[in-house]
């Protein structure tokens, strides 16, 4: 009996370490990066509140790519609140079926705003 529990419990033991990590999205591959890198590139422009307000800054954003090619915003962070929702807003409404191929990687990313002389 008690060899009966054990092995029970091993099993059990082995299921829940099995089964801890699998919703944890990949990470990205190198071409995957780029790939949503130079979408961003196109799709995200500097707004015009910041421009009138001189603000410059960076948002680093944590995407996953879905199987329709969209993007979801795990986490975004920057000091500039404005900026940072016009960026999370931007990559929500943006949808590319090329980026369909990197279905479930994760993607970290960093916007620049800066302010040409």
């Amino acid at each position: 009996m008690k060899t009966r529990i054990a092995i029970l419990t091993l099993l059990l033991g082995l299921f829940i370490t099995g089964t801890a990590f699998v919703a944890e999205p990949v990470p990205a591959t190198k071409s995957a990066r780029e790939a949503v890198v130079n979408f961003l590139e196109d799709e995200i422009t500097y707004p015009a509140f910041a421009s009138e307000n001189n603000v410059e800054c960076c948002v680093y954003i944590d995407v996953t790519v879905k199987d329709d090619g969209s993007l979801d915003v795990n986490a975004a962070n920057c000091k500039n609140c404005k900026m940072k929702h016009h960026v999370v807003r931007a990559i929500e409404d943006a949808k590319d079926e090329d980026l369909a191929q990197y279905a479930g990687q994760k993607v970290l990313v960093k916007v620049n705003f800066t302010l040409l002389d």
